[in-house]
């Protein structure tokens, strides 16, 4: 129900249990006159009436009110129990409050899906005049959760004994005032009638579930739905093999599973998958498209797809008609037609009230006549009849409605939000031409409506479905699906004007409209919605995803339980020894390789004894045999073991708390006895071992760098008897389990932390060093016993550092970031390429690194940085002592970054300090038939310092090197060469710039007045036509349905006195090697210096006669295959790559 200006929004205000009603002097009135109550109360259009109700409570004495809230008595309506609860000081405002509460909902447990939908107005009005009344309207689903709903601010309290607005009098007058309920309880038809949707299940409550929206995907998800819905193209994708297929990657697959989870799981489907088998990135799931152009490109996709498998034809079978175009002459026998196959149909909303008159207006006949006549080969200027007729309509129609059109007044697009309706049942037969088979009715029953809401700049997408044959509608709103009346589905989407407006309140357009529309005939509707069985769905597919379902409800299982159990990280040596880098190991630090640790789950209220027996049959190891020790974090961000676990009876969750109290795991390290146990009284004990002291031991980790292999081996750990031994005295065991000399000396340091590796005094004891338990010592030769050279790490704390600098990087092929893929160390293609190197290393050893795995010269690769946005890529300048940290630090959010795009150039990077890259073309001069043919573009390296002669030259030498030219004579199929002595004098050369002419340049001009790097240049020689009198010359431009989408290479076309358009546009498609069938691909327009204004042309134009201002283009509409186009202003058109 629309609101009326300055009309607070209904506010539901959460109460405890509401107190008794008041013994007051009250009245109520079980009825109204019908005009107080229509007036008061408008009635909903579309919805069913249960029952009305009038409440008048009566109060004659306001100010004995001294309760914050007061309850009127109570009233029947509908069969339930209702009262009015007033806040006469306001509800902690300075407003009156006012609510209509239900008895009945706090009586009802909470879990119960009883509710009651009322749409009601609440009044106060002076008790002698009620037209001296404040009135706000509401309609609200009562239940459980919200057993009232009303006004929190209805008036302000100032104004309630005052007059106000055009009133002589006051609301409460004499201490008296009438507060009155209008109610009518609305039929809840499809039970979600003004739901809050709060914990709604659509599973539950419609058998379906949505689909979750990326980011901008809804309209994706729409026509996904229709598709799904449309079973007989549902079976037909079932039937493409993919059992080999990953569904990353095949399209065919990953529409299948998003299909199969939409018919059995009870959760909203991802997309994710199916879009990634687009060969999409994250951004394109940011941005949204034209619902129509995606089904072409998708259907386009999938057809070849189906190509020689049982499923192939099955999408001309269901969305291809057929159509012909013609133009007649009415005096002489000549027809001129063009019959071609349509997947849709594009239909006018503006002018139309419904879709008979937008078929109408389709088949509308135009006759050329007077000025307008047709020329006819043969019969020169005729009468004549233009229109289109439809040869055939597919099972399945679906209609485009154009919302989206060219304001002539705003000189911009618009959307048309005009009523246009659509009938439930629509009938085409008298729009089916004479010519066509007409034994089947073409009777179209409505199947789904797919739904635009916003405007031109942005908005969002759902579709209305009839899921079966004679079903009912539901609403698929990505996520979300829900049911519908079908006044929902049809008339609340035919756009125009809100009819629930008030009256006297001015209606407003409502910007929510049908966008597309699926019709299926009659004839062929239970083939095409046949039940979609076990049978249809892939044996391979129903065992794939039924594993990944079993797969998904364990973890889901255990997730719920995941507050009964903790995670218990266990350390062993043969984990250290794996591990590279700082610590004994790396826990959770991003930055560095995780190590492997074995992850036990245990019950909180396990025992130390039983999880010790784990452990035991775990690692097969005695349970007398081992020790556990808790590991914890220290202020220096390192993890190491600090104190045995106790022999003590214990809980697990219960060591959690006093260990690691703020997280759900233990991480604990498995000591084992260093070379034999030691049996004494008391049993196996851990070598050495003082039971007179036994806090006295130190347990320390040895590590030793070997510099020849520059690697840092583990030792092992190693207990001291006591912390007041001598560093040194540890010297002959570490030589031993090295395998050394005894008279090899020995440096060592203490691993303190990544940034501190400190020399240690061997003669100082463990004590006076402050080296404890779990403390790390790491030992190398002193001095080293080889020479090291300049890049070789000589001393620990050089290899901990370049271990801190260490960085692992993915280089990406620039320019080819979706499908390159390069051979890497001589094996295996891929399209990424990680190496591990230094912050440290400089641009050039960087360049080496990649170079030795791509085998290139490392001094002609160039990097860049990395950025989402391909416009943004920067260039890297070499400099021989920038290094990658330098780099990297130049992309954006540096600190999350490790990818650098780089591209192998035909020269050393060096050079390109005095030079640059330029990209240009060649375009052949037409041909004695009118052919012209396009070479290169190519990137050429020319002195910063050049002239475009200079380039031009260079172009030449490209042109004669690739073989395309010999000795001034083409080897190209009937292309006229360049002169054999390349005169640049005639030869125009200008620039591209969104498909259209930029600057034009002389061959003394230098190239650097061309700023842009990623400029484009073409060169032409200027062709021999002689302009005859009353000819001229026009440019030429491509364009991809809005004339803003330039494509392509312009041109200049010599436009012929008094020639018709039918033969001009001959000659233009001449220059593409192209021939009149070929037409139907191509659409020509006048398109003036703004870019907006279109004329399209018809085959009696005269071009001659239209007059091209300087900026105007003579425009051909055809879709761009050459190129993606990139850094546009406009939306990226949708693409699939796969």
């Amino acid at each position: 129900m629309a609101e009326q200006e300055n009309v607070p929004p209904p506010v539901h205000n959460p109460l405890s249990p509401p107190s008794e009603a008041m013994d007051l002097d009250t009245s109520a009135e079980a009825k109204a006159p019908v005009s107080e109550f229509a007036e008061a109360l408008p009635e909903l259009p579309g919805l069913e009436t249960v029952d009305t109700a009038v409440y008048k409570w009566v109060i004659p004495k306001y100010s004995e009110f001294t309760a914050d809230r007061v309850l009127s008595p109570e009233f029947e309506c509908g069969g339930y129990t209702w009262n009015i609860l007033l806040f006469p000081k306001g509800n902690r405002t300075d407003t009156l409050s006012v609510f209509l509460n239900s008895v009945d909902a706090g009586k009802v447990d909470k879990a119960s899906n009883w509710h009651v939908c009322v749409n009601f107005a609440l009044s106060i009005s002076n008790p002698e005049d009620p037209k001296v009344a404040k009135t706000n309207t509401a309609q609200h689903r009562y239940n459980p959760s919200e057993q009232d709903w009303g006004f929190n601010h209805l008036i302000k309290l100032s104004q309630l004994t005052v007059p106000t607005d055009t009133f002589t009098r006051p609301l409460i007058e004499n201490d008296a005032t009438v507060i009155t309920a209008y109610m009518r309880i609305i039929r809840d038809e499809t039970g979600v009638l003004w739901h809050n949707f709060v914990d709604y299940d659509s599973k539950k409550e419609t058998g379906f579930v949505g689909l979750k929206n990326q980011g901008a995907t809804c309209y994706m998800n729409s026509l996904l739905q229709s598709l799904y819905f449309t079973s007989y193209f549902r079976k037909a994708s079932y039937e493409i093999p993919t059992e080999n297929d990953d569904p990353s990657k095949s399209i065919p697959l990953a529409l299948q599973r998003v299909f199969y989870n939409l018919q059995v799981s009870d959760q909203p489907v991802g997309t994710t998958e199916l879009t990634k088998s687009f060969g999409w990135d994250t951004l394109d799931s940011f941005m949204q498209h034209d619902v129509q152009e995606f089904n072409r490109v998708l259907q386009d996709n999938l057809e070849s797809k189906m190509k020689n498998t049982s499923a192939d034809g099955a999408i001309k079978k269901l969305f291809v008609g057929n159509m012909k175009s013609y133009i007649k002459c009415i005096n002489v026998d000549y027809e001129s037609s063009r019959v071609e196959d349509y997947y849709d149909i594009q239909l006018n909303v503006k002018g139309c009230k419904n879709l008979t008159e937008s078929f109408e207006r389709y088949i509308e006949v135009e006759t050329l006549e007077g000025e307008n006549k047709y020329h006819a080969e043969g019969y020169g200027l005729q009468d004549a009849k233009k229109g289109v007729i439809f040869r055939s309509f597919p099972p399945v129609l679906h209609l485009q409605l154009k919302r989206f059109e060219y304001d002539m007044q705003r000189d911009a697009m618009v959307k048309i939000n005009d009523r246009h309706e659509f009938p439930p049942v629509l009938d085409l037969d008298a729009f089916l031409s004479d010519e066509a088979d007409k034994r089947t009715p073409q009777r179209y029953i409505l199947h789904g409506v797919l739904v635009h809401s916003g405007d031109l700049q942005g908005g969002h997408y759902c579709a209305f479905l009839k899921t079966e044959k004679n079903g009912k509608w539901f609403k698929f709103d990505d996520d979300r699906v829900i049911p519908v009346t079908e006044r929902e589905a049809l008339e609340e989407n035919y756009g125009g004007e809100n009819p629930m407006a008030r009256p006297g309140v001015r209606p407003f357009k409502r910007f929510t409209n049908a966008y597309m529309l699926v019709y299926i005939r009659e004839a062929e509707i239970d083939e095409i919605l046949a039940p979609v069985t076990e049978d249809d769905i892939p044996e391979h597919l129903r065992r794939r995803l039924e594993e990944e379902r079993v797969i998904y409800e364990q973890k889901k299982r255990e997730r719920e339980e995941q507050h009964l159990f903790l995670q218990v990280r266990v350390l062993n040596d043969d984990d250290i020894r794996k591990h590279e880098g700082f610590d004994l190991c790396n826990f959770d630090d991003k930055m560095y390789p995780t190590t492997p640790v074995t992850t036990i789950k245990v019950k909180k209220e396990d025992s130390l004894a039983s999880f010790k027996q784990t452990v035991s049959e775990k690692f097969n190891i005695p349970l007398d045999q081992f020790r556990l020790w808790n590991m914890v974090g220290r202020q220096n961000k390192t993890v190491r073991p600090d104190l045995p676990l106790p022999d003590a009876e214990v809980k697990m969750d219960v060591l959690r708390e006093k260990h690691a109290k703020l997280t759900n795991e233990l991480r604990l390290y498995l000591e084992l006895p260093e070379s034999e146990i030691i049996k004494s009284a008391n049993g196996a004990y851990f070598l050495p071992r003082d039971d007179s002291a036994p806090s006295n031991q130190v347990m320390v980790f040895i590590k030793f760098y070997d510099l020849r292999t520059q690697t840092m081996e583990y030792l092992g750990k190693l207990t001291v008897k006591s912390k007041a031994s001598k560093i040194q005295e540890i010297v002959p065991v570490i030589l031993e389990r090295k395998g050394l000399p005894a008279t090899t000396n020995l440096k060592l340091y203490e691993e303190v932390k990544p940034t501190m590796i400190d020399l240690i005094k061997q003669r100082s004891t463990f004590h006076s060093a402050e080296i404890g338990d779990g403390d790390i010592i790491c030992a190398q030769i002193d001095p080293p016993p080889v020479e090291a050279g300049a890049e070789e790490l000589v001393t620990v704390p050089q290899y901990f550092e370049s271990i801190l600098n260490r960085i692992t990087i993915t280089f990406k092929l620039k320019g080819k970031e979706r499908s390159a893929a390069v051979t890497v160390d001589g094996g295996e293609k891929k399209t990424d390429v990680e190496i591990i190197l230094s912050k440290k290393n400089t641009y050039d050893q960087v360049a080496a690194k990649l170079a030795s795995k791509i085998d290139a010269d490392p001094a002609k690769i160039r990097f860049s940085t990395f950025a989402s946005a391909a416009a943004t890529k920067q260039v890297i300048k070499r400099t021989p002592t920038l290094t990658l940290q330098e780099m990297l630090s130049n992309a954006i959010y540096a600190q999350y970054n490790s990818t650098l795009y780089y591209e192998v150039l035909d020269i050393p990077v060096a050079e390109l300090e005095h030079k640059r890259y330029i990209k240009i073309g060649y375009l052949s001069a037409p041909d004695i038939s009118g052919v012209t043919k396009e070479f290169g573009p190519y990137n050429l390296l020319v002195e910063k310092t050049a002239k475009f002669g200079e380039l031009l030259a260079d172009l030449k030498g490209k042109l004669v090197g690739e073989g395309l030219f010999a000795n001034g004579t083409a080897v190209t199929n009937g292309v006229d060469a360049p002169s054999s002595d390349f005169d640049f004098s005639r030869w125009d050369v200008f620039e591209v710039l969104n498909g259209k002419f930029g600057q034009h340049f002389t061959v003394d001009q230098p190239v650097s007045i061309l700023v842009a790097e990623s400029a484009t240049v073409y060169a032409t020689e200027q062709s021999d036509d002689s302009l005859a009198e009353g000819d001229k010359l026009v440019h030429v431009f491509h364009f991809a349905k809005d004339a803003s989408r330039g494509h392509s290479v312009p041109f200049t076309f010599v436009v012929r006195k008094d020639e018709k358009f039918a033969e001009s546009k001959l000659r233009l498609l001449k220059r593409f090697g192209m021939v009149e069938k070929d037409l139907p691909k191509f659409k020509f327009a006048f398109v003036a210096s703004s870019g907006l204004k279109l004329k399209f042309l018809e085959d009696d134009d005269v071009l001659s006669e239209i007059e091209f201002a300087a900026g105007d283009y003579l425009g051909i509409d055809h879709p761009d295959r050459s190129r993606y186009t990139k850094g546009a202003s406009y939306e990226k058109a949708i693409k699939i790559f796969n």
